[in-house]
């Protein structure tokens, strides 16, 4: 009995030691993959942070909401698709008004266009993708009725973290 209890403890012992090695687990500071950061603008007035009421963000063929719509945002993140060149989102203002609401929903389209550079992290993180040459382009509606009038690239070959604003809508 003394035997099998000692084998037993070995057995337990090794399996601790060895089933988690410092590479299995990847640090919080680790960079990953950056998301997009968005900034929103007047347009009258460029250097003035607007935020967008009740703003809403889907990709392309997903319908699953980004944030929570009931507050409105001058500032947002989103992800790229790194398995494509492009990623096609549309933005809506005043998303999922109330039934008695006066307000309009307007729905408008922007398609990222990108290189994607993926570099290997480790062996816990895997491969992270930074995003170069960004370029963004709205889809004008036949109707002129975009609510966003204008985007800047801020930073085209330095999609690398989530530092900085990369684009600024303005509308």
């Amino acid at each position: 009995m003394k035997k099998y209890f000692i084998l037993a403890l070995v057995a337990a012992i090794f399996c601790f030691t060895n089933s988690c090695t410092r590479d299995d687990i990847c640090p919080e500071n680790t960079q990953t993959t950056p998301k997009l950061v968005i900034e929103f603008y007047d347009i009258e007035f460029p250097e003035q942070p607007k935020s967008v009421p009740r703003i809403n963000v889907f990709a392309d063929g997903i319908y699953e909401d980004y944030f929570e719509v009931s507050e409105d945002k001058s500032s947002i993140t989103i992800p790229l698709n790194t398995t494509e060149n492009f990623t096609t989102y549309k933005f809506i203002r005043n998303s999922n008004l109330p039934i008695d609401s006066d307000l309009v929903s307007n729905i408008d389209e922007i398609k990222f266009t990108y290189a994607v550079n993926l570099s290997y992290v480790s062996r816990a993180c895997g491969y992270k993708a930074e995003f170069l040459n960004l370029n963004a382009v709205l889809v004008s509606e036949s109707n002129s009725s975009n609510w966003i009038k204008g985007i800047e690239v801020r930073q085209p070959n330095n999609i690398l973290n989530e530092e900085d604003a990369h684009i600024y809508i303005y509308h």
